[in-house]
């Protein structure tokens, strides 16, 4: 099987030839333009030939186009601090507007996905990364957790800016498609986890913006949801039209892998905890790879980290994971032209 058959297959719970795997995190360093970005994504695919590619943009790229600005210290495993944001009273969430969906940080996110889906061969799936517009709209003040009392002392002025928010990223999301993305990797951040939202938090603010922007999109059985950080409210987004399902089956307060399976319609994408057992060398990561591989039977599962992986993580245990998966050895990828 190609990567795209075999990352169909299990999408469509069909039988694959062996389980699909993508490994995804931030280099620092080399996330501050298209060139660089893309670049370092294709040596990655070159050195582990993953069966997607999940590319992988600086954290506040979103929120940019608003005037966020983050620090970077230059080195590839320490991260940014944030340096400037528009918020911090009440009234600055009423200059919150619409900002065009192709320039900026968001039209060099579009080069990108040009750039690369010209690199990678057709036969490998490639998915870009958008933040649902809650978890935008609380990275435009600090700390972004401050959103949540505005929810109901300023709903109005919230609702006002979250849709100036939603229309701007449902025009890059339909861009995003056209540019040669095969699906968007739809994430909460911290939105959708317990610790800061509940059901009718999700509800009222997030499932309708949400919503709009997978719409913008268009159909594709590659659209993932991805819900971040323990406590994760995945079943709370079961019916959300994307091919499957990301999050840490391995956190505190998460659904398993198997219990993933018997409640979403979709596939479920994960298996191995992205600073735990990833991080504790390559018997200890395949312990879990087999964990996972148990409990979903094979089907309906992509073998992929809880969340982006630390820079830091060692490219043995990545090596052990793909001979485990029955990838074989590694080989260098080979790129059109």
């Amino acid at each position: 099987m190609t990567s795209r058959d075999r990352v169909l297959a299990a999408l469509r719970g069909e039988t694959v030839d062996r389980p699909p795997l993508s490994f995804w995190g931030h280099v620092y360093h080399r996330e501050s333009s298209a060139a660089a970005l893309v670049d370092h994504t294709l040596e990655r695919w070159r050195r582990f030939e993953w069966d997607w590619v999940k590319l992988n943009p600086r954290k506040h790229y979103h929120v940019e186009p608003w005037g966020v600005r983050y620090d970077y210290p230059g080195l590839p495993d320490v991260k940014p601090r944030a340096a400037r944001w528009p918020v911090h009273k009440s009234a600055d969430w009423d200059a919150i507007d619409e900002r065009p969906h192709d320039e900026g940080a968001l039209g060099e996110q579009l080069e990108a996905v040009r750039r690369l889906r010209e690199a990678l061969p057709e036969s490998v799936p490639l998915l870009q990364t958008i933040f649902t517009p809650l978890a935008i709209l609380a990275e435009l003040t600090e700390p972004p957790e401050s959103l949540r009392a505005l929810l109901a002392s300023e709903p109005e002025r919230v609702a006002r800016a979250l849709e100036a928010v939603t229309r701007t990223f449902e025009r890059y999301a339909a861009a995003v498609m056209h540019a040669g993305a095969d699906g968007i990797y739809l994430a909460t951040v911290d939105w959708g986890s317990r610790s800061l939202v509940d059901p009718e938090i999700l509800r009222r603010w997030s499932r309708p913006y949400d919503l709009r922007v997978l719409a913008a999109a268009g159909a594709s059985p590659y659209h993932t949801l991805h819900v971040c950080k323990g406590d994760a409210l995945v079943f709370e987004f079961a019916d959300y039209p994307v091919g499957a399902f990301s999050w840490d089956a391995t956190a505190a307060g998460n659904p398993t892998l198997a219990e993933g399976l018997a409640r979403l319609k979709g596939a479920v994408m994960g298996g191995i905890g992205h600073e735990t057992e990833l991080q504790q060398g390559p018997e200890t990561a395949i312990l879990a790879y087999r964990r996972a591989l148990e409990a979903t039977g094979g089907k309906r599962w992509l073998f992929a980290p809880g969340c982006s992986i630390p820079p830091t993580t060692s490219e043995a245990t990545l090596d052990a994971l793909r001979a485990e998966a029955g990838q074989g050895p590694v080989i260098e990828g080979r790129l059109r032209g």
